[in-house]
């Protein structure tokens, strides 16, 4: 299990880069660091408050997808 204080804006960004693909869900980026999609909440949302993560739409399943923004 991951440490979940260790999940910041940061590491969800490096997470988000290692996955090797352009666009994730927010289920990509637990299963990667091995918690629920709920346990990275505080470290997602503030990815996106910080602009370096943004949604780009809804997948097949009606799931948001995301992506990593420009720097």
């Amino acid at each position: 299990m991951a440490d979940l204080e260790a999940i910041t804006a940061e590491r969800i960004i490096e997470t988000a880069d290692g996955l090797g693909q352009e666009e994730f869900t927010r289920a990509d980026l637990a299963n990667e660091l091995g918690v629920r999609p709920r346990e990275i909440k505080e470290g997602f949302r503030a990815a996106r408050q910080a602009g370096r993560v943004e949604k780009v739409r809804a997948g097949d399943d009606g799931k948001p997808l995301f992506r990593l923004a420009a720097e």
